[in-house]
């Protein structure tokens, strides 16, 4: 035995954890795993996830069986990567966290799990709310949009989509100072748009209302979350003149090859756009800090202003459920049931 710190006075036994697999597309399985507190290496930390939220654009894609994002078999895979947890026990050599402490990992939709501790990501302040926090890696990705695409105050942004990831990129975005814009066909994401910090937004049969409300300048920065040519082809219209267009979609991935040239001359090349994928950032930061925004640091701004009110992620939850009806929650954000924006799924008690 390695040793370990335990949560409570007496020692923990050993515990069953339910694991969420996918084997295929609708082939949802629940694995079990034995864990053993009193086998726990020195860096090692026990936790049992209180709750996940679901990323819908991520998870759906693979619940469904779009063509996946990099090659290599698509399944068996693991599900889900929000997770707030509370740490049981810790290894001998650990010093970065106390059973107790409630902290945010990429770990999937799980009940229990033993991570080493350097992948831990944020220990949470006492005053955090769990299901607000474990929105934390989806604001990210918007903050990250708007970090690399150099939005700042006075910043024409348009966000086109607004699921999950385009509110947040609102949200993003208005906390950085600009005018932003949305575009969504579906009225309680307009209005959850509005409410997220957007000045006006459209439906894509009011494009001529959008080109006016953007004036002749258009948009600085376009930032595209969703996957149909359709709107690739909006963002490359509504980008102004050495605008950027940040994707955190992935254009045509359900669809046949378009009808267009994604980057015809008359936009990418008369007004010299720039185009990036903005989902990852750097893990941390680097011995000299040239990586000061980096994952780590952001998530740790991003529940901060959590806790002080600038973000407002209860918005993003529309329903919970147990872990254990996770194919139910899948369906019913498939069916848009109630509109949903995204659920938290419990797996156990704060």
């Amino acid at each position: 035995m390695n040793g370990a710190q335990l949560s409570g006075t007496a020692r923990l036994a050993a515990i069953e954890a339910t694991v969420v697999v996918l084997t295929g597309p609708r082939e949802l399985h629940f694995r079990r795993e034995s864990l053993d507190p009193a086998n726990l290496a020195p860096s090692e930390v026990l936790c049992e996830t209180l709750l996940t939220v679901i990323s819908p654009g991520t998870e759906l894609a693979a619940y469904i069986g779009l063509p996946p994002l990099r090659v290599g078999a698509a399944y068996p895979r693991l599900q889900g990567y929000c997770n707030v947890a509370r740490v049981l026990a810790v290894g001998a050599g650990v010093n970065s966290a106390a059973p107790g402490d409630r902290v945010l990992t990429f770990s999937s939709h799980r009940s229990h799990f033993i991570i080493d501790s350097g992948a831990l990501l944020v220990t949470l302040p006492p005053v955090a709310k769990s299901d607000e926090a474990a929105c934390a890696y989806l604001y990210h990705l918007g903050y990250n949009a708007v970090l690399r695409s150099a939005v700042r105050a006075g910043s024409n942004v348009l966000v086109v989509g607004l699921g999950v990831l385009g509110l947040t990129s609102v949200a993003m975005a208005a906390l950085a100072g600009a005018d932003v814009f949305g575009i969504s066909d579906h009225v309680h994401a307009q209005q959850l748009g509005m409410k997220f910090g957007a000045v006006q937004v459209f439906a894509r049969h009011s494009m001529p209302d959008l080109r006016s409300a953007l004036d002749a300048e258009l948009a600085d920065v376009v930032i595209c979350t969703t996957n149909a040519w359709s709107d690739w082809a909006l963002a490359l219209e509504f980008a102004g003149q050495r605008g950027t267009i940040a994707v955190l979609g992935f254009p045509g991935r359900s669809e046949d090859a378009g009808s267009f040239n994604p980057l015809d001359s008359r936009s990418f090349y008369a007004k010299q756009l720039r185009i990036e994928a903005v989902g990852h950032s750097p893990q941390l930061s680097d011995s000299r800090g040239f990586a000061r925004f980096n994952e780590r640091a952001n998530l740790r701004y991003l529940v901060d202003q959590m806790v002080r009110g600038r973000l407002e992620p209860s918005s993003l939850i529309s329903d919970r459920y147990p872990g254990v009806q996770i194919e139910q929650a899948y369906e019913d954000l498939l069916a848009r049931k109630n509109s949903p924006v995204t659920y938290v799924l419990q797996w156990n008690r704060e």
